[in-house]
């Protein structure tokens, strides 16, 4: 993308321009690895390039790539960095958008890059055991919501713990993340079997125990390259979007690869089962507070602040209880009641980020990650290593079009919310 950005009054001949190039795609890469969307890393860069007095800054970014080209009179630069490690950050990402946008206009690369540098420096929020126990918790309230009770929410808290426990310590070592995402499915899939069948033992239970299969793994879901895809795409910010949505398909697949391999060796149910046995008013208060509760677990994950957290757990709340009316009262179909409610997400999002210097993506992203069809998308798994190629495409459709609701909804709020999201304000060079 080409922008043409305000003349600085400190512009000079360009005989600066490495440093300059080097401080704008330090930015870019920073965010990137953060978990950004591309909008948001192009918007950044820029903020800097007009701090520091470009006069023209023409940039392509990818999943991993930062290229940028600089301008000033007659001379240009351009300058290449590439990430390595795809991760999410969410009080990284929220310190960076908060520098580019307050940089003052006479700023000097030197000076962004002691801005990126304190940034850097910062040290993770919450230690990986809390990162694990919080994510435990998250797993938990998607199972409940997914109708497990006392025998599958031991077994979820469980495997879900010692999994993400797990992943951390494979990341510490830079494991390949896909060799990671699938190790650590193994052990929290298996994990779970074993503490259903030993609780189902204990207490003579012979039902079956598929409803917390899935959210034991829910806590490997990519929701961040899946949400900054989706939004890529609706920018017309193809390489990025598909580039990212292959990625997040490929974490997808080493996870899916464990299901099937656990679940062959269980035997689990792929059917969905009937609401626990307790009353229905006890049930919705307990749904709206699993739904906040693991929303905000998930922001934790991300390692989120406190207050970021507390945001999104509200915002999740909120988006959550009107897709559970819509579907469960009003009887919408499931992609529409995911569109609304990821349509309250995006708002809310958007509204509370703004007035809390946060990113919205780290309100927006966990709270939507509750409402991921993660159990229709494993028995379309089930059926399909199964044979049953009907059932499966029932499911698949289910899943992939609760998806493009959410993504709808996702992108009406942004759209509502940003206005460059309706006005296309990029410009070509020289105009």
């Amino acid at each position: 993308m080409t922008t043409g950005l305000a003349h600085h009054p400190h512009a000079h001949d360009g005989s600066d321009l490495a440093g300059e190039a080097h401080a704008i795609v330090r930015t870019g890469k920073a965010l990137l690895s953060s978990g950004a969307e591309t909008y948001r890393v192009r918007l950044s860069m820029e903020q800097v390039a007009a701090a520091i007095g470009i006069q023209w800054l023409q940039s392509h970014v990818t999943l991993s790539e930062v290229t940028v080209t600089l301008f000033k009179g007659a001379t240009f630069r351009t300058q290449v960095g590439n990430v390595h490690s795809v991760g999410v950050n969410g009080d990284k990402l929220s310190q960076l958008e908060l520098m580019t946008a307050e940089l003052p206009p006479d700023s000097t690369p030197a000076q962004v890059e002691e801005r990126l540098d304190a940034i850097d420096a910062r040290q993770k929020l919450y230690p990986a055991w809390l990162q694990a126990l919080v994510a435990a918790v998250a797993c938990t309230a998607v199972a409940f919501l997914t109708n497990a009770w006392a025998v599958e929410i031991l077994g979820v808290f469980t495997g879900a713990f010692l999994g993400q426990f797990l992943k951390a310590q494979c990341s510490k070592l830079r494991l390949n993340v896909y060799a990671t995402t699938l190790t650590a499915a193994l052990v929290a899939a298996f994990v779970y079997l074993g503490m259903t069948d030993l609780l189902s033992w204990l207490v003579s239970d012979t039902s079956a125990h598929g409803a917390g299969f899935v959210p034991a793994l829910i806590f490997l879901v990519p929701g961040f390259p899946l949400v900054t895809a989706l939004l890529d795409l609706v920018k017309t910010d193809m390489t990025a979007g598909l580039s990212r949505l292959a990625y997040a398909f490929m974490i997808l697949g080493s996870a899916s690869a464990a299901l099937l391999v656990t679940s062959w060796f269980g035997g689990v149910s792929a059917e969905p089962l009937p609401p626990p046995p307790i009353p229905e008013a006890l049930w919705w208060v307990l749904a709206l507070v699993a739904s906040g509760v693991g929303v905000a677990g998930w922001s934790i994950m991300f390692n989120v602040s406190r207050r970021g957290a507390v945001l999104a757990g509200i915002v999740g709340l909120a988006g959550n209880a009107a897709r559970l009316i819509l579907l469960d009262v009003v009887h919408v179909p499931a992609w529409a009641a995911a569109a609304t409610g990821c349509f309250v997400i995006g708002l809310l999002a958007t509204v509370l980020a703004d007035r809390h210097r946060l990113a919205a993506v780290t309100l927006c992203v966990p709270a939507a990650l509750i409402m991921v069809p993660g159990a229709v998308a494993y028995r379309a798994l089930v059926h399909f290593s199964r044979g049953n190629v009907s059932a499966m495409m029932s499911s698949s459709a289910l899943a992939i079009f609760t998806i493009i609701g959410m993504a709808i909804g996702l992108s009406l709020a942004r759209i509502l919310s940003d206005k460059s999201w309706i006005l296309d304000q990029r410009r070509t060079l020289g105009t």
